[in-house]
């Protein structure tokens, strides 16, 4: 029987846990050194944490006008961060850098010298002997709140429990892994979208528990990395990737749900002034196969092979060339055979040969970034999907002032961009589009303000959101026509409708206190004020939540939307 890269992780894990742990763990490094051996070493190859608020003291860093990192393929992988300079920070923030790039773990003295680094500095649990590396954190969000706008009176909370083992085997090989178990009660409108699409933003499928008021469910994430040399790192999991240097992303996103995916990574030219990205994924829809289909029948499924070309034209200006394709795996006769252009490593020419209406849907992108020399960059993002579908992203990030970091971005796409005339071949993974959460057909206007102060901590951000809730589902095309009954609980029709304009306005805020910077363990306090209009049905939704929480944030998840 075969097993998931999780679960060969997990086995391995409770292997190193036996009573010889020393002597297990050197022969394993043994083994790992003799087979991966050759070419040049260096440090760790862990990815970096793909969190927002979590990586800007990385990302401060990394956009330092004089550094040279790809910054615009997510997770950046630590053996691609090289000889960077990190004066830019104030003292405060270079601490946090540290403990975000680096091991920096002390043994412990005594149990009580344990506790005490585990709760405010480090990892739980973890052992170094020089060839190996372990690290194991408990992953919490523990968060209790209430809707003043929710009649019904009901207490909202989510309740997670995980653990996220990361290791270093030798120089050039490194797994992690995270489990996630969760029960939680939500806000209407993410009850709304819950039941509308039998998916959690971001986190999978569902049921309902505690008389249906709630939901269950479990996540897991895996990656293996090995870096052959300075210049090649190989990656196999089941995660999440980001394209882009702005909040969102048009290109793809870590919006959707987990996905199986293998991906290469190589750097060239001077300064390694070029990197080349190469991934390929698996991806599902919830829509089970007709054939043979029982209570758990398999999923719909397809592929995506996706290149991206990266090249620090100057020490300012970084210039991004992307290409996805999502290839037509199934049909209505059953599984259709492999399609070996999919493995193809030269971007641009699945492009050429299936164009972007085939049942192979091919998107086409930018990535621009100019550094300025006063501590602030600008971003742009352009996206193609054929003929009238396009969509664009420009946005600036300042970060002059210790501490703080200002971000300001506007993204607009056309309707139906992502979309296709066969449904599973739609921009889209579990239910969920692969780019902007909203799908498209929206104009958005989003503002960010971070500040952190040694452990304090405090984040403003507001969305403002014009959008089209005909155009802005890309599980629809614009060659369909659309004479099925839209229900959005506004809007009830059995005519056909072309537009239903939408106006949302999103405020979310929270302040906090780091208790530990190794994993991100914070407390905090948040709101979350949304209004929901469509102006033509006189239809409002507001939402007032309050909330106080407990939590490690080590991914992105969204609710602005």
């Amino acid at each position: 029987m075969s097993i998931t890269p999780a679960e060969h992780i997990q086995n391995k894990i409770y292997f190193i846990r036996d009573k010889k742990v020393n002597k297990i763990t050197q022969h394993i490094t043994t083994i790992f050194i003799f087979l991966f051996s050759f070419g040049s070493v260096f440090a760790q190859q862990q990815n970096l944490p793909l969190n927002r608020e979590f990586g800007l003291v990385n990302q401060k860093v990394f956009n330092g006008f004089d550094n040279n990192v790809h910054t615009s393929f997510l997770p950046i992988n630590q053996s691609f961060i090289k000889n960077l300079s990190d004066s830019i920070l104030s003292k405060n923030e270079q601490k946090f850098y540290l403990s975000n790039v680096a091991k920096s773990e002390k043994k412990p003295r005594n149990f009580f010298g344990w506790m005490y680094r585990s709760i405010f500095y480090g990892n739980f649990l973890a052992v170094d002997t020089g060839n190996f590396y372990l690290s194991i954190s408990p992953q919490w969000n523990i968060e209790l709140g209430k809707d003043s706008e929710d009649k019904s009176g009901r207490t909202l909370y989510k309740n997670t429990r995980g653990i996220m083992i990361r290791a270093n085997v030798g120089e050039k090989f490194s797994f992690e892994t995270s489990l996630y178990e969760n029960q939680m009660v939500l806000p209407q409108y993410l009850d709304n979208y819950a039941n509308g699409t039998g998916i959690i933003p971001g986190q999978g499928r569902w049921k309902k528990f505690k008389s249906n008021q709630g939901y269950d469910f479990s996540s897991a994430s895996a990656n293996i990395s090995y870096t052959l040399n300075k210049h090649l790192n190989f990656q196999l999991g089941t995660g999440k990737n980001f394209i882009g240097d702005g909040y969102r992303s048009l290109l793809l996103s870590d919006a959707s749900f987990n996905y199986p995916f293998w991906k290469i990574i190589s750097t060239f030219g001077k300064k390694d002034q070029f990197q080349y990205t190469k991934l390929n994924a698996s991806l599902s829809s919830i829509t089970r196969r007709s054939l043979g289909s029982t209570g758990e029948a398999l999923f719909q499924r397809k592929t995506m092979s996706t290149h991206y070309f990266s090249w620090l034209a100057t020490k300012w200006l970084n210039v991004g060339l992307f290409e996805s394709t999502l290839w037509q795996t199934e049909d209505s006769t059953g599984t259709k055979p492999l399609q070996w252009q999919q493995f193809n490593p030269v971007i641009g020419i699945n492009t050429a040969t299936t164009g972007f209406n085939d049942v192979n849907h091919t998107v086409v992108g930018t990535n621009l970034k100019i550094k300025l020399p006063f501590k602030a960059v600008v971003y742009n993002q352009l996206v193609y999907d054929g003929g009238s579908k396009y969509g664009y992203q420009i946005g600036a990030k300042y970060f002059g002032i210790n501490n703080l970091t200002l971000q300001a971005e506007y993204n607009s796409t056309s309707a139906f961009t992502y979309s296709s005339t066969t449904r599973l071949q739609t921009y889209s993974n579990y239910n969920e589009p692969l780019a902007h959460p909203l799908g498209a057909g929206f104009k958005e206007i989003v503002g960010i303000i971070n500040y952190k102060y040694k452990r304090m901590f405090t984040q403003l951000k507001y969305n403002q959101i014009k959008s089209d809730i005909i155009g802005g589902n890309i599980f629809l095309s614009e060659e369909e026509n659309l004479y099925s009954t839209i229900n959005s609980g506004a809007v009830s029709a059995t005519t056909k409708i072309t537009s239903i304009k939408r106006e949302l306005n999103i405020l979310q805020a929270h302040i906090g206190f780091l208790v530990n910077p190794k994993n991100n363990l914070s407390v905090l306090i948040g709101l979350t004020k949304r209004s929901d209009k469509i102006p033509s049905a006189a239809f409002v939704n507001e939402t007032n939540y309050i909330y106080f929480g407990l939590r490690t944030s080590l991914r992105n998840l969204y609710s602005d939307f």
